[in-house]
C-alpha cells in the first residue's frame, strides 16, 4: 500500500510540473490577427505563415481560416459592429529579405518603407512582442489557436494593447500602433482593411511599401483576403480636345494612363501619355490632348 502512495503521489507531482499547453508557437513570418475593443478582454490569434497571403495570384479570394469565431463573439457579442481588427506579422531581425506586415483601416493611407533602425525599433520589436509574450508569460491558452488577455490583468504585459501602447504610456496613439506606425492599423467593424509589405531601405526618398491585398470582416465575424490592389473603375470625358479619364486609386503605387488610336495594337505596347499620380484611395484624373476622332485608354498602376 505504501508503495502505489507514493507511486500515486510522485504521479501527482509530475503532472503539476508540466507546463500549460500554449495556444501557439509563434515564429517570425507568421501573421497575427487580434481583435480589440475599449473595455474588453485582447482576443489574439496566429493564422500561420504570411506566404498563404502574399502567394496569391491578383484578384483571388480566400476565407480566412486558423481562428475562432465562437471566442472573438463569445467575447464582444455576436455583433462585432464597433470592434477593431488588426492584422500584423515580421521576419526575422536579421533576414536578408526583411519585411513586415500591417493592415490599415483607412483607405486614403500610403505606406512608406522604414530606415532599418525604424523598422527594427517600431515594427519588427513590436509585433515580434505581440507573438512571443504570451507564450513567455505563460498566458493560459483559450482554444483555438488563440488567447483572451485582459489589458489590466496579472498577464497584462502579454496583452496587445498592452505592448503596442508601451504599457499604457502611448494609450492615445494605439489606433496607430501605439505610434509605430504612420497610419490607422485599425479597422472598425466591418471593415475594410490594405495590407501593406513594409520593408527597411537605405534609399532616401524612402519609396512607397507594398500593398499586397484586402481583408474584408462583416458584422457578423466573416473575414476574407482578396489578394492584389483592387482593378480601378474608369470614366471619360472630353473638352476642347483634352480628355481626362477620372478612376479609383488604391493606396500606394502610381498610376499612368497609355494610349492607342490603333484598336489592333496589344495593351502592353500602348505609350505612356500621362502620369504619374500616387494612389491615395481617392477618385483621381488623368488628362491627354489629342485631335484623334477614336481613340483608347488604359489606366496602368506600378508597382
Amino acid at each position: 500500500m505504501k508503495r502505489i502512495i507514493t507511486i500515486t503521489l510522485a504521479a501527482l507531482a509530475l503532472l503539476v510540473s508540466l507546463p500549460a499547453a500554449r495556444a501557439w508557437t509563434y515564429s517570425d513570418g507568421d501573421v497575427l490577427l487580434v481583435f480589440r475593443a475599449s473595455g474588453f478582454n485582447d482576443v489574439e490569434f496566429d493564422l500561420g505563415n504570411v506566404n498563404q497571403f502574399t502567394n496569391l495570384a491578383s484578384g483571388t479570394t480566400v476565407t480566412v481560416s486558423g481562428w475562432s469565431l465562437n471566442l472573438v463573439t463569445n467575447t464582444f457579442g455576436a455583433d462585432l459592429t464597433g470592434v477593431s481588427v488588426i492584422l500584423s506579422g515580421t521576419t526575422g531581425q536579421y533576414d536578408p529579405n526583411a519585411a513586415a506586415w500591417l493592415s490599415s483601416g483607412d483607405p486614403t493611407a500610403v505606406a512608406y518603407q522604414l530606415t532599418p533602425s525604424q523598422w527594427q525599433s517600431r515594427l519588427w520589436s513590436t509585433i515580434n512582442s505581440v507573438g512571443t509574450r504570451p507564450v513567455i508569460y505563460l498566458v493560459p491558452t483559450s482554444g483555438a489557436n488563440g488567447y483572451k488577455i485582459d489589458p489590466d490583468s496579472s498577464y497584462k504585459l502579454a496583452s496587445y494593447d498592452n505592448i503596442v501602447t508601451a504599457n499604457g504610456q502611448n494609450s492615445s496613439a494605439i489606433a496607430q500602433f501605439g505610434g509605430n506606425a504612420a497610419f490607422t492599423v485599425e479597422g472598425v467593424t466591418p471593415a475594410s482593411l490594405g495590407f501593406w509589405q513594409i520593408s527597411p531601405t537605405s534609399t532616401v526618398p524612402k519609396p512607397p511599401a507594398i500593398y499586397l491585398g484586402t481583408f474584408q470582416i462583416t458584422a457578423a465575424g466573416a473575414l476574407t483576403y482578396t489578394a492584389g490592389v483592387p482593378a480601378p473603375s474608369a470614366t471619360i470625358s472630353r473638352n476642347a480636345g483634352v480628355n481626362t479619364v477620372s478612376f479609383t486609386t488604391a493606396p500606394g503605387g502610381n498610376y499612368w494612363l497609355t494610349y492607342t488610336n490603333d484598336a489592333k495594337s496589344p495593351p502592353a505596347t500602348w505609350p505612356v501619355v500621362a502620369g504619374p499620380i500616387t494612389g491615395d484611395g481617392n477618385n483621381n484624373s488623368l488628362s491627354h490632348t489629342t485631335a484623334d476622332a477614336v481613340g483608347f485608354y488604359r489606366v496602368k498602376r506600378t508597382p
